[in-house]
Formats: C-alpha cells, sequence, structure tokens
C-alpha cells in the first residue's frame, strides 16, 4: 500500500509540476503577446495577499521542487515586462514584483 501511495503521489506532484509549468508559460506568452485582457482578469480574481504570501515562501528548494528553472525566467521576461506586470496588477503590485525580482535573480 505504501508504494501505492508514493507512486501516486508521484504522479500527482509531476501533474501540479507541468500544471505549474504551463500556467507559468500562458502568462508569460500573454505578458509578451500584450494580450492583457485575459492576464488582468486572471490576475484581478486572485487575492493579493495570498499571492503575497505564497512568494514570501519560495526559496530555492521550493523552486527546484515546483521545477522552475529561474535562468529560463529571467531570459524570457524583462525589467519591462514585469514593470508592465506590477501595473496589471495593481495593488502591491511593486511589492510583488519586487519580491519575484529578488528571487529569479
Amino acid at each position: 500500500m505504501n508504494n501505492l501511495n508514493k507512486m501516486m503521489a508521484d504522479i500527482l506532484g509531476k501533474m501540479d509540476e507541468k500544471v505549474l509549468q504551463a500556467k507559468i508559460n500562458a502568462a508569460l506568452d500573454m505578458l509578451k503577446k500584450g494580450d492583457t485582457d485575459e492576464l488582468v482578469k486572471k490576475i484581478n480574481k486572485m487575492d493579493k495577499n495570498e499571492l503575497l504570501e505564497k512568494i514570501n515562501e519560495l526559496d530555492e528548494s521550493k523552486l527546484k521542487n515546483l521545477n522552475i528553472n529561474k535562468e529560463e525566467i529571467r531570459q524570457r521576461v524583462s525589467d519591462a515586462d514585469l514593470n508592465k506586470l506590477a501595473k496589471l496588477i495593481g495593488e502591491h503590485g511593486d511589492e510583488i514584483i519586487k519580491k519575484l525580482k529578488d528571487i529569479i535573480k
């Protein structure tokens, strides 16, 4: 039974990684292509305080566990993109983007 639980956890973890990566890629594409209407809708549905809490929980090991490649993000996202995203976020946008910049540097 333990092996089955471990196997299911591994499978679900990999699915979560793929889903997260797909969401990150979709958001980056929307930002790059200027398709900000859909991105703004998604951002407005988020609780900004909860988002800040989640960002504060990120560290090197969590990024690695989530299979997030900081180098790839640095290559794909410019400061101009992040500044644009801060404006789209609105409330706490500057604070959220500052923390994201600190994480990926």
